[in-house]
């Protein structure tokens, strides 16, 4: 967390704290306002406080004018509309926090570097490989989601990142869990952080009704600052949560109120909570799946435990809920304690007065040293390089120091004012956020889902049924034949 994020928090208790909730971005399908003001003496204070902006050592090049051009996501592309890639490129200020923030970063770049920085929004890795076979060397990067970074790693359609001469993924503004996470024999060609923030939108988070859980005399907060989040906690306050409202005897989304509204994808946010993968690595870095399944069988039956629960967890897709949108109206009308969503669902839901907070999701059990948080794979985006690259020296200053000068413009409006003032509603969330972003995990097996041995486990999760066992055998052999295709086809690239 840089020196800015600090800094706000020691004001947030002098902030006046506007508010928010409305629609969620759907990332489940095959996966399946105005900022409140901020008072005078924030304002004074935080003007008089100084911050000493980090740029890395870069050479200082003037590139004439040239135009360096990003493909980035349109709705067409992975997850939709919502999923429209929005902090890569900026017209001109609009008084949109975000925007503007956009536009000051990258005015700072062309001035710097003598650039005119454009994007061409389109399905980016369908662009990618097109451009790349067609050997067109029109675009200079790629923002595009972790999981086509990965597919189009071992396909050579993108550079290895550790390669190109001036990108140095070691820097905080990178996300060293992406870094370490998805890289295959030493090689990288997907890296995430400051340079963008859709991977933060992308964070698997929980909200809970405020109002709710103060009748029920429970402080969240308290609970993971103590040590106390876990599975079992967070299932007893669930299923306390739940209220036949209209008596019928019946548990319906429409009517009733229950623990824990989420889509499936909360299967892998339970799971990955627990700090368990499908995949670890060798010692030369290349992904291997795991042989001792002992935890996983226990996470997974107690993951499905709570998901299987009809009458604690409202599903989309059962009882009445047909879409995310249908989620959120039953969290905003205070008829579930627990929502669990990407943070997307934070920053959209605008109109609501429903008063929440945000939490990470519970440890397995206390004893875990970490709490752990997943990113959803084809909603988070990151910067690849595509391998027709005419100059990747020059792509890798313009990366890197856009990386560089994002952490003190992008994420600060999102982070600090966006979110902090915007959104949330009080000074624990942003600390329950700021632990979130810094303890997201990145697992192959669920990227790549070699063998479809992650969607098999996901469906053990959802169902509730006890077969771990004999599903990790039945599906080890293909999974293991397709991490193999995967291992050649990177060793192939060297």
């Amino acid at each position: 967390m840089n020196k800015i994020r600090h800094t706000i928090y020691a004001l947030l208790a002098l902030a006046t704290l506007g508010a928010a909730l409305a629609s969620c971005g759907d990332v489940s399908g095959a996966e399946t306002g105005t900022a409140a003001p901020v008072s005078d003496a924030v304002t004074e204070t935080a003007a008089e406080t100084e911050t000493t902006e980090y740029f890395p050592d870069l050479p200082v090049k003037d590139y004439n004018g040239y135009t360096f051009t990003f493909l980035t996501s349109n709705e067409s592309d992975d997850n939709g509309a919502d999923w429209v890639t929005y902090d890569i490129y900026a017209e001109a200020e609009t008084g949109d926090v975000i925007i503007d923030a956009v536009y000051k970063r990258n005015t700072w770049l062309e001035e710097k570097y003598n650039i005119k920085i454009e994007q061409y929004q389109c399905v980016t890795m369908t662009e990618t490989k097109k451009a790349v076979q067609a050997g067109v060397t029109d675009y200079d990067a790629v923002i595009t989601a972790i999981a086509n970074g990965c597919s189009m790693g071992s396909g050579n359609y993108i550079l290895d990142l550790q390669d190109v001469p001036y990108i140095d993924l070691d820097q905080s503004y990178w996300d060293q869990g992406v870094t370490e996470g998805t890289s295959i024999g030493g090689r990288t060609y997907i890296a995430t952080g400051d340079i963008t923030i859709v991977d933060n939108e992308a964070t698997w988070v929980l909200m809970f009704n405020k109002q709710m859980a103060q009748n029920l005399d429970y402080d969240f907060y308290e609970m993971v600052r103590n040590n106390e989040w876990d599975f079992e906690t967070f299932y007893d306050c669930a299923k306390s949560a739940i209220k036949d409202i209209n008596g019928d005897g019946k548990m319906v989304g429409t009517d009733d109120q229950f623990g824990f509204a989420t889509s499936d994808q909360s299967a892998q946010g339970l799971m990955y909570a627990t700090g368990v993968t499908l995949s670890t690595k060798d010692a030369d870095d290349y992904p291997i799946i795991k042989t001792d399944i002992d935890r996983l069988t226990s996470v997974i039956i107690s993951a499905g435990e709570i998901m299987s629960d009809a009458e604690t967890t409202i599903i989309t897709g059962k009882n009445g809920i047909s879409t995310s949108d249908d989620l959120r109206i039953l969290f905003e009308e205070g008829r579930s304690l627990f929502f669990g969503e990407v943070m997307a669902c934070v920053t959209r839901m605008r109109d609501s007065e429903t008063d929440f907070g945000l939490i990470p999701f519970p440890k397995y059990e206390t004893t875990q040293e970490n709490y752990y948080n997943f990113v959803h794979k084809t909603a988070g985006k990151g910067v690849c390089i595509p391998s027709t690259q005419a100059d990747p020296e020059m792509a890798s200053i313009i990366i890197e120091a856009m990386a560089a000068k994002s952490v003190y413009t992008v994420t600060e409006a999102y982070y600090d004012k966006a979110l902090t003032y915007k959104y949330m509603r009080d000074e624990e969330s942003a600390e329950m956020l700021d632990l979130i972003l810094s303890s997201r995990v990145y697992d192959l097996a669920y990227i790549y889902d070699w063998g479809n041995l992650f969607t098999s486990l996901h469906s053990l999760i959802t169902s509730g049924k006890d077969t771990v066992s004999s599903t990790w055998q039945k599906k080890l052999s293909s999974a293991e034949k397709a991490l193999d295709k995967t291992i050649t086809a990177y060793k192939e690239n060297e």
